[in-house]
């Protein structure tokens, strides 16, 4: 399985978005996403097909709420 990783030092409940990058349209798929005990999250990205993605992830911790982008690419597995 493809994922987007990561760790957080608190826990984390929020919404993923991932879209592609040259997107006009409603192609985003969005998914309700939450930590483990360790605080690490995986994203899984198998659905996305090859190109370059956006992530956003939005999450609420302590009262305050958080936002993070990345861009990221899928590429064909290499024989």
């Amino acid at each position: 399985m493809k994922t987007i990783s990561f760790n957080f030092n608190h826990p984390v409940k929020g919404n993923a978005i991932l879209s592609p990058v040259n997107c006009h349209g409603g192609l985003c798929m969005r998914l309700k996403v939450e930590s483990s005990k360790d605080n690490s999250l995986e994203i899984p990205v198998d659905s996305c097909k090859e190109g370059k993605w956006k992530l956003t992830l939005d999450w609420e911790y302590d009262g305050r709420i958080f936002s993070h982008q990345e861009d990221f690419e899928v590429r064909k597995p290499v024989i």
